[in-house]
């Protein structure tokens, strides 16, 4: 699993590629920690080269989305391959 962030058009673009399975959300928590503290820009996740999440990793997805709104800014999901978009159906996220 890899993060890449840049910032564009005043959004921060966070890209997952990989699996962001149990062993790899911890890393993941700890790489995101301090954009979860930012309040001054909505957050794109691109997911087009997300191969699996497991239930860590959208509590991470979750509450990254969860401090985004309660500080009045987006935060979108994007490019999700079929195979991820129904973990997260199936979840409830959608």
């Amino acid at each position: 699993m890899d993060i890449t962030l840049k910032e564009q058009d005043g959004r921060l673009i966070i890209a997952i590629i990989g699996d962001l399975d149990n062993v790899a959300s911890s890393q993941a928590e700890r790489s995101l920690a301090p954009d979860f503290e930012r309040d001054d820009c909505d957050i794109l996740v691109d997911c087009t080269d997300l191969n699996y999440i497991s239930s860590s990793g959208l509590r991470i997805l979750l509450n990254l989305y969860k401090h985004t709104r309660a500080n009045g800014h987006q935060a979108i999901l994007k490019g999700m391959t079929d195979e991820v978009e129904e973990v997260f159906n199936l979840n409830g996220f959608l």
